[in-house]
């Protein structure tokens, strides 16, 4: 938005007299405010703007408009919303069509909680859009993606999708607009989500898709690898440095800082407080760098006491926390974002510290020149795969995702009160909307109509997914009685319900990942399709270091077959129980002392590496 709706030379500066200033041309006003506010006195330029709009008469009055523009300018700059927003209302009443103040206005209501207000707002101007001229063209297109983007945050994602579509049929060339286009079809199960219109064509939007709609859209990591470096391009062009350059430092404990925003009740804080507290305080210094939201829950506390040290970094800007981390001289920075939403990769790129790595937060690579390592297991990122990530794996011995021993699950349920059926066999996918396909939704219909006493139990993720995959459904042949949608509930709750499947489908090629960790410690058997994608091998990783490799299939087909057995078998359903069970005690895939071993061993190597002659040589960690 322009800061000003009119511009003028620069006269004289100073306050005058209530008089002198009514006197005052609109051009030298503006000359006057604008010296004002360069000169750091924009509270003068306030009190100026003030007298000015009070005080004129005449011809001039209407013009009045410009200063209480300006005004509301200035006065939302300083933070007082409810005067910018009067200083708004008082240039409409004088200029109906001054669009900017519209926008403007609708930007402070949303900022103080007035949602549907600030939608108005912006509607006003699209509603207006056929009487503006064609330099005003731009005015409209920020009226739709406000719409859109503030619908989005809203979870009203139908209108939150016209919005934007209509700003890309005037504008096609907007990747942002389209990025969040395409997410928000996925979100709504809308297939196919790549539907090309108007302009906007296929290869458009292949390159606007998010790293994180690419690993569910396709399972192929030179897709994932083109995606990260298109976001990285245009997104994350943040300032880059060397804080830590040189840095060799000869603590007695290695020192590992986890940068994080999601150390609370989210999937991956949910994954950590047990392996946390499993490390090893003779040999390592743990740090958090939080810019997690304090939820109060008792896991949060939990989680939070693992760490030796605490620093909290919300408030600060990305150098004042790159310079916080260098002063605690890490050896090891692991970022828990990668390219997923609340990433703090401003940090990052300044290199606060001599070795960095991600994990856990983004199933993918993040194509990010300051991120030197990826923790994985053998399975997820197989070598061949390597050549599409940026960066060199740090290999786990076992599963590369934690669990927690001592989940809190809720008090156990009947199928009953879960909304299930006694008398059918239960499949099983609890995953966001977003993550599923068409190819695999052909996949569990085919399953259904060949176990026709059977269920598929689903989130219930937003009413247009919902009505979607019922549709979808009935399109197959499955009436909508054979799809049961579980709402959402509190975390011990949900884990309590696991238990109720019979069998838990895994998506492909975005396998679950904590879900999937809920899942085999309730004791609920899982079939998984494993790909090529870290994200798609995530099921296959679990499954494995639990000893279960029949429950791994590779092919859709062969998915379908083993789901189809499995539902004919129920012996050996209860036999995959029984291990499941048996598994919580004696298996790598939960034992996070052995984990927290290798996460050491792993990044001691790292840091060694860098220390070491070959890094003063100039070759990578």
């Amino acid at each position: 938005m322009p800061t000003s709706a009119a511009s003028a030379s620069k006269p004289r500066a100073g306050a005058s007299a209530p008089a002198a200033v009514a006197s005052l041309a609109l051009g030298d006003l503006l000359g006057q405010a604008e010296a004002l506010v360069g000169a750091g006195a924009a509270d003068q330029a306030v009190a100026l703007y003030r007298q000015w709009a009070e005080a004129v008469r005449g011809p001039q009055a209407a013009l009045a408009f410009v200063a209480q523009f300006n005004l509301g300018v200035l006065l939302g700059t300083a933070g007082d919303r409810a005067g910018a927003m009067a200083a708004y209302r008082a240039a409409i009443a004088i200029k109906a069509d001054l669009f900017e103040a519209h926008l403007n206005l609708g930007t402070q209501l949303e900022a103080v909680g007035r949602t549907d207000e600030a939608l108005a707002c912006w509607q006003h101007v699209v509603d207006a859009g056929g009487q503006m001229q064609a330099a005003q063209q731009p005015l409209l297109l920020q009226a739709f993606n406000q719409i859109g983007r503030l619908c989005e945050q809203l979870h009203r994602y139908p209108q939150a999708e016209a919005a934007l579509k209509r700003s890309l049929e005037i504008k096609p060339e907007q990747p942002d607009a389209l990025q969040h286009w395409l997410h928000l079809r996925q979100r709504q199960c809308s297939w196919p989500v790549h539907q090309p219109f108007g302009q906007v064509d296929a290869h458009s939007m292949l390159m606007a898709t998010s790293p994180l709609a690419m690993l569910a859209a396709h399972d192929d990591p030179a897709l994932q690898l083109l995606a990260a470096r298109q976001f990285g391009q245009r997104k994350l062009q943040h300032a880059t440095g060397t804080l830590a350059s040189g840095r060799r430092y000869n603590h007695s404990r290695l020192r590992i800082g986890y940068l994080s925003g999601d150390l609370c009740t989210h999937a991956v804080g949910l994954l950590l407080a047990d392996l946390m507290a499993q490390h090893d305080r003779t040999r390592v210094e743990v740090f958090a760098f939080c810019s997690s939201p304090e939820d109060g829950t008792p896991y949060r506390a939990r989680l939070m006491s693992t760490f030796e040290h605490v620093h909290r970094i919300q408030a600060m800007d990305d150098a004042q926390a790159a310079q916080l981390i260098l002063a605690c001289e890490i050896d090891v920075l692991v970022d828990m974002h990668g390219l997923s939403a609340g990433t703090r990769q401003g940090i990052l790129a300044l290199r606060p510290a001599p070795v960095q790595a991600t994990w856990l937060g983004f199933m993918g690579t993040t194509a990010l020149p300051w991120i030197d390592h990826v923790i994985v297991d053998r399975f997820v990122l197989p070598p061949d795969q390597q050549p599409c990530f940026s960066e060199r794996p740090l290999y786990l011995d076992s599963c590369f995702l934690p669990g927690d021993r001592h989940r809190e699950t809720g008090a156990a349920l009947s199928r009953a009160q879960a909304g299930l059926p006694d008398d059918r066999f239960v499949f099983a996918s609890f995953n966001n909307a977003y993550k599923l396909n068409p190819v695999m939704f052909d996949s569990w219909m085919r399953i259904l109509r060949a176990v026709p006493d059977s269920v598929l139990w689903l989130l219930d993720d937003n009413p247009s997914a919902t009505a979607n995959l019922k549709a979808f459904a009935a399109d197959r042949g499955v009436g909508p009685q054979r799809l049961v949608f579980a709402p959402r509930v509190v975390t011990a709750d949900y884990r309590a319900r696991l238990a109720l499947a019979d069998l838990f489908l895994d998506n492909h090629p975005y396998n679950a990942g904590s879900t999937a960790n809920d899942v085999l410690w309730a004791g609920t058997p899982m079939l998984t399709l494993s790909g090529r994608t870290i994200v798609s091998r995530m099921g296959g990783s679990l499954l494995t270091a639990l000893h279960l490799p029949e429950l791994v299939t590779h092919s859709h087909g062969d998915y379908e077959a083993k789901a189809i057995a499995l539902a004919h078998d129920r012996a050996q359903l209860q036999a995959l129980r029984e291990r499941l069970h048996q598994a919580r005690h004696h298996s790598a895939a939960f034992d996070m002392a052995a984990l927290a071993r290798q996460l050491e061993d792993s990044l001691a190597l790292a840091s060694a590496r860098r220390s070491g002659a070959g890094a003063q040589a100039g070759t990578p960690p």
